[in-house]
């Protein structure tokens, strides 16, 4: 099958690892990135369900969020486009879960948090395609280098320096940042491990589903308008017109996804609920 959908978008990420069926898939690909820090036994999605592919204002966040059996929290948060200020994103992600962890009374050694960012487009000028980021001390002689605390952690997984011919074949991490990297290229030898099979499975199934297709384009099409759109707003400050084409720019997705969808056979109602278009509005636009 050559017409895969790209685990990447992260409507498909969060259709294979964030569903409640699929826990496994999610605890194996955690426990190979986080290699026993710490051992997670266990996952609760925390949103398990997969949120509106249009909003008013911006792109919905299909982030996965999850708690470990010894408390930690997790947020997995996928991003194809480099948008110049993700660094400051994930550190503001991981401030907003802290709160929620510490309750009144209770002593500030609470819970742990980690943020996973896995990106489609590099972000950093460090040459590994992992970096684990901690609140340090930094060194000033004669105090070296230390760790302040690892009570919060950020993982960049960036992809684009991810090369599978000079990674550990027998690191099941390897397979997992393939399968996200390009399914098809991955190396046979992991699809003998059952989680990676069933990932695999998995995107086949959806891949095969023409709604399922046709939203993963109205949620690509939805990002690449936003991200179109922030670009111009910060070329030309011009918050009016951004809102103009904002508005614009989404009726236009919404029709063109209509059209789509219909012309792949999917029901007219629901069309209708995925792309916001009235029954009357889409038998306009198809006649």
């Amino acid at each position: 099958m050559t017409n895969l959908l790209d685990p990447k978008l992260d409507y498909i990420f969060k259709n294979i690892f964030g569903i409640e069926e699929n826990r496994s898939l999610l605890l194996s690909f955690l426990n190979a990135l986080l290699k026993g820090n710490p051992p997670i036994k266990s996952l609760v999605l925390e949103n398990a369900d997969i949120a509106k592919i249009l909003e008013d204002d911006k792109a919905s966040r299909l982030d996965i969020k999850a708690s470990c059996d010894d408390g930690t929290k997790l947020d997995i948060e996928i991003q194809i486009k480099n948008t110049g200020e993700i660094p400051q994103r994930a550190f503001h992600y991981l401030a907003n879960m802290m709160p929620h962890t510490v309750k009144t009374n209770e002593s500030y050694k609470g819970p742990k948090v980690i943020g996973i960012w896995i990106l489609g487009e590099n972000v950093t000028k460090r040459k590994n395609a992992i970096s684990e980021a901690y609140m340090t001390f930094q060194p000033q002689d004669p105090d070296p280098y230390q760790i302040m605390t690892d009570s919060a952690r950020i993982f960049f997984i960036e992809l684009p320096k991810f090369n599978p011919k000079n990674a550990d074949m027998h690191d099941l991490l390897t397979g997992w940042l393939s399968f996200l990297q390009d399914p098809l290229l991955m190396d046979e030898s992991f699809l003998k491990v059952d989680e990676v099979q069933q990932a695999m499975n998995r995107l086949k199934y959806i891949s095969a589903d023409p709604e399922t297709r046709a939203l993963a384009d109205l949620r690509q099409k939805t990002i690449n308008d936003h991200n179109s759109e922030m670009t111009v707003a910060r070329e030309t400050g011009l918050e009016e017109g951004r809102k103009e084409g904002i508005a614009i720019g989404k009726e236009e997705v919404k029709r063109e996804t209509a059209l789509s969808m219909l012309a792949d056979g999917v029901p007219l109602n629901s069309v209708s609920k995925y792309t916001g278009l009235s029954i009357e509005e889409i038998n306009a636009i198809w006649k």
